[in-house]
């Protein structure tokens, strides 16, 4: 199977793309019907044109009927859509409890890396390997742009992205927020020097505080260098994040025992984005950020999480309710394992 997909990758480099999202396009409808374009093109954070087209054709081969209440699969849509669930499966390397744990989180795939992060650094390497792998699969060719959140985990996964990914792309990194006041080497400015450096890229920075007030805050967007480098993280192709432990993240933005007192009242498990997240997924406290907002993640093409280790799985759990459909999670055995206990 590997020798022809490589073959197809070779002969018709975006024969893969164009599977895999026609494949998308489907399972939506069948997910939502009788649903709408515009529906369609928001769950998979593209634009309302491309899925015209690809409904338009779709539809020219019998497999999506348009009723006055929006579209539907045909029976031949349905028979195709159940059929090719186990290729794309095995075209995209999914294991079983790859496809469990992406049906358990609601999102569009998983990568599962063997051992646990939290007890051996190497699941790193692989993790970033897999990371680099799955952008050079989905991120489009030509000018690139890739939005980069901090932490410890991308710091340390995002050093093994292959120079590989800057065939035939114009990569650009853009840092998704400000500075955490944190080590430097886990901040986004310093990530995205590091990815840039290996994938013979570009890259942009923020120095700027993360958090600030709602007045201040009002008044840098203003800013021409800001407002254009928030405009670079709107047209991105695709966001890296990693997901937080609630408290520990509090503490790194400055909490007073009080409100991590609060928080935890709260169940705040964990944060994403500025946002804190119950073990239900509700937002519960949340922060003025300058940089990627969460509300915007959907528009998004590629998201791509990163986190791993035993102790991160109700943190995942906790923040993937709200993660868009195209959400690929990259993880390891330690928290896959976890999260699959409790299903």
């Amino acid at each position: 199977m590997e020798s022809e997909i490589s073959l197809l990758e070779a002969l018709v480099p975006d024969a893969l793309k164009i599977l895999r999202q026609r494949y998308l396009v489907l399972e939506q409808i069948s997910l939502q019907a009788p649903v709408g374009r515009r529906t369609v093109a928001q769950k998979l954070g593209v634009s309302e044109r491309k899925i015209r087209t690809e409904t338009e054709y779709l539809t020219s081969l019998g497999l999506i009927e348009t009723k006055n209440t929006g579209m539907v699969l045909s029976e031949k849509g349905e028979k195709v859509l159940q059929d090719a669930g186990p290729i794309i499966d095995r075209l995209f390397n999914a294991d079983e409890n790859e496809v469990r744990l992406a049906r358990r989180l609601g999102i569009e795939r998983t990568i599962i890396i063997p051992g646990d992060c939290d007890l051996q650094d190497r699941v790193y390497e692989q993790m970033g390997e897999q990371l680099s792998s799955a952008l050079d699969l989905l991120l489009p060719l030509g000018h690139t742009i890739i939005t980069v959140l901090g932490g410890e985990a991308i710091a340390k996964g995002g050093r093994y992205l292959s120079p590989k990914l800057a065939n035939n792309r114009r990569l650009e990194f853009i840092p998704g927020r400000g500075a955490l006041g944190e080590n430097v080497m886990t901040q986004s400015n310093t990530i995205v020097q590091e990815m840039a450096a290996r994938t013979h890229g570009t890259y942009k920075t923020l120095y700027l505080p993360e958090q600030v007030s709602t007045s201040a805050y009002r008044s840098l967007i203003r800013e021409p260098s800001i407002s254009d480098l928030l405009q670079d993280i709107s047209r991105s192709d695709a966001v890296i994040h990693g997901i937080g432990l609630a408290q520990e993240m509090a503490r790194r933005r400055g909490y007073d025992s009080i409100k991590l007192s609060e928080l935890r009242e709260k169940h705040a498990v964990t944060e994403c984005f500025g946002c804190f997240f119950d073990d239900k997924g509700k937002i519960v406290d949340r922060i003025t950020q300058v940089g990627l907002q969460f509300e915007n993640l959907h528009k998004i093409p590629h998201i791509f999480a990163f986190a791993g280790g035993r102790r991160k799985a109700a943190s995942i759990m906790a923040y993937m309710p709200n993660a868009p459909r195209q959400t690929w999670l990259i993880t390891d055995e330690g928290a896959s394992k976890a999260i699959l206990k409790e299903s």
